[in-house]
């Protein structure tokens, strides 16, 4: 997608805030080819790239590192204990790489996976790395000298290991994980989870990533990223469809939205034209007299949809006192809102959930009337229609929206109330300790 993504992100660390990204080109249908390796036409634009991406078994991207980008190096520790870069492990091969926390027995089938990939490209040239990213290194040399005697995959960890400090002090940790592979990999910004894979070709350059969870690889996908790599597949390795050039194209970067002001409490909550997820009009004035929870998210944004199961819960537990939960769609495409509630909403009934139908018009609701810039964002708007208090951000766990009800009248358990309190002690400490703005940019990651 056509974005600029920003996270406040404290991730793997817990509060993160997504900032919405802008206007991505329109999507049309996409044509898919019927004949094995038959090529498919271009997409119209980037959301429709990143579509047949998915389809296809693949990402152009790895987060911030698009397809044709030359990866960073760093150091990788071996399975003999020598530390080893990561250009001069995979030298001038075509490589795939397989991230995962351990190599530990629990990940058996994903080794297999890995194993799979080495004997079906065996001819090719191409490396297969196992990355073995979280254990401590005398654990991961112990399992990897074992495990690589068994497999033609060439094991790798982390010299720098785990954090092994003080668990409150978020400066250090922070700093520690700048040190790891995954920091170095991603240059101290946000970090994929794991396992996660990647090709990478002999030019040191991403083709792009793909998932895999267990013993069965998706070749396809995999075949479209060596194609791109510039490796020459046999008809037999060739996937089913080959994804055209403008696939990987990266996607121009835009200008970021000039800054708003967000609304404060004891301001009149500003009413504005929704869409339900049955085609009617959705506002404000349509619960008139209740407490409201307006609740900014998107369909791209990961702590938005953390949150929503404590939503859910939340709204299921205080909707006899007169709470609704509008979860209200925001700098997002109709298509994508659409395919998420189809596979998703089902989970959380006691939600409204909306779309703004301006979509990522800089005229969206969120925007004009509430100054909403990151999201999750959360509105507590008592019966008389004034705005009582604010929700930013989320963080597994905490129960900050539930107190915020409280200022709007209604009626919260004491211990709720206590664990908030303790809730917003963790949130100011954090913010203390890693003198953090209030949001940290990143690179877009594909939508």
């Amino acid at each position: 997608m056509k974005s600029t993504l920003t996270l406040l992100l404290l991730a793997p660390f817990g509060l993160a805030l997504a900032q919405e990204p802008v206007e991505p080109e329109a999507a049309r249908p996409i044509r898919m080819g019927t004949a094995a390796g038959a090529p498919i036409a271009a997409p119209a634009g980037a959301e429709d790239a990143m579509e047949l991406a998915v389809k296809l078994g693949f990402r152009p991207m790895l987060l911030r590192h698009w397809s044709g980008e030359a990866l960073p190096d760093f150091d990788l520790l071996a399975a003999d204990g020598a530390t080893v870069k990561f250009s001069a492990a995979r030298g001038s091969a075509p490589t795939v790489v397989v991230m995962a926390p351990s190599i530990g027995d629990n990940l058996s089938a994903l080794r297999d996976g890995a194993e799979a990939i080495r004997e079906h490209y065996a001819d090719y040239g191409v490396k297969v790395l196992y990355w073995g990213l979280w254990q401590a290194k005398d654990e991961f040399l112990a399992a990897a000298r074992d495990e690589q005697q068994k497999r033609g995959i060439v094991l790798f960890g982390d010299p720098a290991g785990p954090y092994a400090g003080d668990a409150g002090d978020q400066d250090a940790r922070m700093a520690h994980h700048r040190t790891t592979v995954l920091g170095r990999l991603f240059q101290g910004g946000m970090t994929t989870p794991l396992p996660a894979c990647f090709v990478v070709g002999a030019d040191g350059k991403l083709a792009g990533s793909f998932g895999m969870r267990g013993a069965e690889p998706p070749f396809d996908g995999i075949g479209n990223l060596l194609l791109r790599a510039g490796v020459k597949l046999a008809d037999q390795h060739m996937p089913k469809k080959v994804a055209p050039a403008a696939v990987f194209a990266k996607p121009p970067e835009r200008a970021p939205e000039a800054p708003v002001e967000m609304v404060e409490a004891g301001t009149k909550a500003a009413d504005f034209a929704m869409v339900g997820v049955d085609g009617q009009p959705v506002r404000l004035a349509d619960h008139a007299g209740k407490v409201v929870v307006l609740d900014f998210w998107a369909t791209w944004c990961g702590p938005c949809k953390a949150a929503l199961p404590h939503v859910q819960e939340l709204a299921a537990h205080y909707k006899d006192q007169g709470v609704v939960v509008i979860a209200s769609c925001t700098n997002d495409s109709k298509k994508a809102f659409d395919g998420w509630i189809k596979e998703h909403a089902a989970k959380y009934p006691d939600i409204v959930f909306a779309f703004d139908p301006l979509e990522r018009s800089p005229e969206r609701g969120s925007r004009v009337h509430y100054g909403v810039s990151g999201i999750p964002q959360q509105f507590v708007v008592g019966r008389d229609g004034v705005i009582k208090s604010l929700v930013t951000g989320y963080m597994m766990g905490e129960v900050l929206l539930d107190a915020a009800l409280a200022a709007a009248g209604v009626e919260v358990p004491a211990e709720v109330l206590e664990k908030a309190k303790a809730d917003q002690l963790k949130r100011d400490e954090m913010d203390k300790t890693r003198k953090v703005k209030p949001a940290l940019p990143l690179k877009p990651a594909g939508g």
